[in-house]
């Protein structure tokens, strides 16, 4: 299979190619990727040599139509299972017909206080253009740390998902028989 498609460490490589190629055929497209330096076990910078950290990312036509959305955001995230363990966050709005609007994407390395309140950062300076924003979500300890840090000029709230509200309610306490 390797030969065919590459190994891990090959698909990681080719991420600019392949935001290349999405940015050249969607102009406006959003892409952040993040690498960090590279050390020898003795703490020596490997030259020329990056590692993939984390990567947002936000198609033009998602930005552009946020605008004709309601002004309340939707996150959540996933884990990634594979070789490279890590997490994809999503951010969704919701339209005129109330139906779900894909925002924007990132892959990072978990569902922690750091890569919400970064996920969050690119958010709001690459798709949202609004103030008065409404975040919905579970109540995940990173995201409830990340959103403690809204600045205020952001004008952004955060509310929780009254369907994970309900599970957590029901978990903890039971559910009622009828």
């Amino acid at each position: 299979m390797a030969e065919v498609y590459g190994d891990w460490e090959d698909s990681y490589a080719l991420l600019p190619r392949l935001m290349g190629a999405m940015e050249e055929s969607n102009p406006g497209t959003v892409f952040v990727p993040v690498y960090n330096n590279v050390y020898t076990e003795d703490q020596v910078r490997v030259q020329d040599k990056l590692m993939f950290h984390r990567l947002f990312w936000a198609f033009k036509p998602c930005i552009d139509g946020f605008g004709f959305c309601i002004p309340v955001i939707q996150v959540d995230g996933t884990f990634l299972t594979g070789k490279y363990k890590g997490c994809l966050l999503i951010a969704t709005g919701v339209d005129g017909n109330r139906r779900i609007f894909p925002l924007a994407f990132a892959l990072v390395e978990g569902e922690n206080s750091l890569s919400w309140a970064w996920f969050f950062d690119q958010l709001h300076e690459h798709v949202t253009q609004r103030e008065d924003i409404t975040i919905i979500s579970d109540r995940h300890a990173g995201i409830r740390n990340a959103v403690g840090g809204f600045p205020d000029e952001w004008g952004w709230r955060w509310r929780w998902c009254i369907r994970h509200w309900l599970a957590n309610f029901q978990h903890k306490f039971g559910k009622k028989k009828d």
